[in-house]
């Protein structure tokens, strides 16, 4: 099948971008306040994708704005709203998410190598730590977030997600008992592993647990945290997950599940569908859904009976990377849409065709066509969401940070660095 006859449109994804970047939101992202921090690494991070360098001045502000996020328990928190002072500072809501994507900005921030390995420098790695092994259930499940000392928030999959990268971006392959640095407690992977191998549902999916309805993001939540489990250290050293091959009971079924969630994109069923609900789709001719290879135009969806939904592209595509199964689906059709159907021409990415565009959708539009490979943006790490740039950085600030914590434990301890860590 010929070419998208649309590329990507660099400069005008640039510019859409650097809006986000140095202008207020529009008064529709009021309600998600609490998750600022998320919208600003979406923000950063495809710039870094789209080879868009930030400025001294950008980089030190986000260092500095980051930094202050953090609490003082561990964990940071995902806007200033959070950050209760005096002596409510207990309650303020550190969460998995903001956490996760404060490391990872800290990252993009860093310019030279020298400024990568301090990125970390200032980030209360014993008390993060601490909180991270807290907010895990006996059931090996993570909560989002304590409250009185309790994990709360769900069994939510991208829970253990999180939990898995940011164990990684601060442990990285740490042995415990042999290196002072990994002294702290380490989550408890073998109930983890437990948790996610009973979220796998009866059609190859994964859900929040095996009896509920399966969802293409949970599936690369609990792929993607598997595969950092027992990542190597070293952001580009090869990597074929064992904990994937040992958990996951039904591989084939979950290959299925996720080819399954791509189909043909009829733009005028799409039309007439659009007086309803606007996100059930329900195709009168179930032979056109098929997504061979002559498909002009492949959407995908999350679970059975949706719309086609350009986050998709991305959360499918991306796990079918971990599993070595990307082969499996109809990639030069699943540009075209993309391309042709949901970029908007003033830059950015809307959920379906005809929307408009939304940094969430925008974001994984552009992580969807790098796993598509596209010369146009950077090499991406399928596992973290953001390019194999900021993972060599995550890594060395990481280093960096181990680096310090091996002298501090030669000086022994005092009291002293408990109270800086």
């Amino acid at each position: 099948m010929a070419a998208s006859t649309k590329s990507l449109d660099v400069a005008q994804h640039i510019r859409y971008w650097q809006r986000c970047f140095n202008s207020h939101l529009p008064s529709l992202y009021t309600p998600n306040d609490s998750t600022r921090l998320t919208f600003a690494s979406f923000i950063v991070s495809a710039l870094e994708l789209l080879s868009s360098p930030l400025s001294a001045e950008d980089r030190t502000s986000i260092q500095s704005w980051v930094l202050s996020l953090q609490h003082p328990d561990g964990g940071f928190c995902g806007s200033p709203t959070h950050m209760l002072p005096g002596q409510d500072a207990f309650k303020g809501s550190a969460n998995l998410a903001a956490t996760f994507f404060a490391l990872l900005l800290l990252a993009i921030a860093a310019d030279s190598d020298a400024e990568a390995r301090a990125a970390f420098a200032r980030v209360r790695r014993r008390k993060l730590l601490r909180w991270l092994r807290r907010l895990q259930r006996q059931d090996g499940s993570f909560g989002q977030v304590l409250w009185e000392g309790e994990a709360v928030g769900g069994r939510d999959m991208r829970h253990s997600y999180l939990a898995s990268c940011i164990r990684w971006m601060l442990r990285g392959g740490l042995d415990k008992d042999q290196d002072p640095a990994g002294h702290e407690d380490d989550i408890d992977v073998g109930r983890m592993v437990h948790h996610i191998r009973h979220t796998q549902t009866y059609d190859g999916g994964v859900a929040e647990a095996s009896e509920h309805e399966s969802h293409a993001g949970y599936a690369y939540c609990a792929i993607g945290a598997l595969y950092m489990l027992d990542r190597p250290p070293s952001w580009d050293a090869p990597h074929k997950s064992s904990f994937i091959s040992q958990t996951l009971a039904d591989k084939k079924g979950l290959v299925q599940f996720l080819v399954h969630r791509q189909f043909n994109y009829l733009a005028e069923q799409e039309s007439r569908d659009l007086d309803g609900d606007g996100e059930n789709f329900i195709e009168t001719k179930l032979g056109d859904l098929g997504a061979g290879q002559g498909c002009t135009h492949v959407g995908w969806n999350g679970r059975w009976n949706k719309k086609a939904d350009t986050c998709y592209s991305w959360w499918v595509a991306a796990t079918l990377a971990m599993v070595d199964s990307c082969h499996a689906v109809n990639i030069p059709a699943s540009r075209r849409y993309l391309l042709e159907m949901t970029q908007q021409k003033f830059g950015g990415f809307s959920k379906c065709a005809g929307g408009h565009p939304d940094l969430y959708h925008s974001y994984l539009g552009l992580a969807a066509l790098a796993v598509m490979v596209d010369d146009d943006l950077k090499q991406l790490d399928v596992a973290l969401c953001c390019s194999k740039e900021t993972v060599r950085k995550v890594q060395l600030a990481r280093d960096g940070l181990l680096d310090a914590c091996r002298e501090r434990e030669d000086f022994g301890s005092d009291g002293f660095w408990e109270s800086q860590s």
